[in-house]
Formats: C-alpha cells, structure tokens, sequence
C-alpha cells in the first residue's frame, strides 16, 4: 500500500506536529493527551524530523495550539452533539475520535489518507465521520496557514466562505514579526527541509477578512503553553512583549454579512 512519503513538503509537517502530539501524550503531565498521534509515527519518520524536535519553544507552542483548537470543539460539541465541524487539511488529526460528539468530515491527499486508514480506521471513530480525498495545495487551516500567501490564504477563506457561509472560521495565525523574532531558527530548518514559511508582510488576519469574514475573538497560543506549564516564561514578561503574547494566536471569524 502506498504511504505518504515524509519527505513531501506537506507530509513531513504533518508528520512533525503528530510526532510532538505523541511526545506529549506519553508524558507524565500531557497538554493535549492525544494517544492516537503515536500510531502514525514510526522511526523513519523520526529520522526526518529530528532536525526540527530540537527547538522546544516551537514544539510547547504546537501541542498548546493544538489544545486550544480541542477546547473549543469539545464545547461546540457539547452543547450540540450533531454539530457538523469539516477538517480541511486533516493530516492525522484524530479529534472525530476523541472528543464527545460532531459529525466529521477531514479533507486531505488520498496518500495520506490511505496510511491514516490503515492504521486509524474511519469506520472506528465514536463520532460519525467521513474522508474525502481531494487533490488540493494540502496546506491545513491548522498549523500551516504560516506557509501561505495572502492570496493563497485570501482564495482558500473565499472558498470555504462561499460553500459555507453561516460556518464559524477557525485558524491559528502568525504575524509576521512573531515569524521574524521568535520562529526564525525553525523557520530557517523548515525552509532546508522543503517547507519554507510565506515570506509576508501583512498578517494572515487580513487576507481572511478580504474574503468576507470579521474576526470575533483570539487566543494566545504562547500563553496556553505558558499557563500549561510547558513553556517556562514569566507572566511579567509575557505581558509586556505583546508581539510574543498576541502574534501567534488561534482567531475565530465569522461572516461579515
């Protein structure tokens, strides 16, 4: 059966991003506790990714990321079980199997898929879920749209606006200065690897408002991470750096109109 190849551009961060989500999980004190991650991580996989799993600030910041995101669909699905909540550049998201309810669909490469089935069935989530292989550019409205242009981002938010307009729009995004001061170093082996960051200048919040959404709320990643405990910075000089505060953040938008 054919796999996806780590080495692809978009593969290898969706491998990345699963590893330190398998990392977290079998530790003592886990942040997001995703215990499926570790099924899609093997040692080649590792092999390529080593360069990256040195910078730990980054990895806190990922799996807070990633819990942030998990609050704010396990509170959705709560209130309503049957809500329905698409995935667009799944990768190896496994939330369909672990949070309390929604109806699921992940978008992503068939390659992709086709490892994630064999080894996550979809047939074996709790929750109603469906996979749909598309051909697109397989970057994710989670943890990639870093590596998008603001046209590219602009027609990606117009897409889903068109086909979706009464949706909820969640994305985390990095401004361009947080990108300049503190993601330099893993940019930089991103960028070796095949996955370089957009080189932008405005932030992603404003090529997603182009496509017709208002934003109504943000949360700091580097604070979640923080406030975990997996990332050990002063809440004093948390507050008082507002870029390394506010500058890499999961925002929520709704329609404009």
């Amino acid at each position: 059966m054919p796999k996806p190849d780590p080495g692809n551009k978009i593969a290898l961060t969706a491998f990345y991003c699963c590893a330190l989500r398998a990392t977290d999980a079998a530790s003592d004190t886990p942040v997001c506790g995703d215990k499926f991650a570790a099924r899609f991580v093997d040692d080649l996989v590792l092999s390529r990714i080593a360069p990256l799993l040195r910078f730990k600030a980054p990895a806190a910041s990922n799996v807070a990321r990633h819990r942030l995101i998990d609050d704010l669909l396990r509170d959705v699905v709560r209130r309503d079980t049957g809500r329905r909540i698409f995935v667009l550049g799944a990768g190896f998201d496994t939330r369909a199997f672990r949070l309390p309810g929604g109806r699921w669909w992940e978008f992503d490469d068939p390659a992709l898929f086709e490892l994630k089935e064999e080894r996550l069935p979809q047939r074996t989530a709790p929750n109603p879920l469906l996979r749909q292989s598309i051909d697109f550019p397989r970057e994710s409205l989670e943890g990639v749209s870093m590596y998008l242009m603001p046209d590219v981002l602009t027609t990606l938010a117009s897409t889903v606006h068109a086909f979706l307009p009464r949706a909820r729009f969640v994305v985390d995004v990095m401004s361009p200065a947080f990108r300049h001061w503190f993601s330099r170093g893993l940019g930089k082996e991103l960028a070796r690897l095949g996955a370089p960051m957009a080189d932008t200048r405005t932030h992603p919040r404003e090529a997603i408002e182009v496509a017709g959404y208002r934003p109504t709320g943000s949360m700091s990643i580097v604070g979640r991470a923080v406030e975990a405990g997996s990332l050990r910075i002063p809440r004093i000089v948390l507050n008082s750096f507002r870029e390394l505060r506010d500058g890499y953040a999961v925002w929520t938008f709704k329609s404009a109109t």
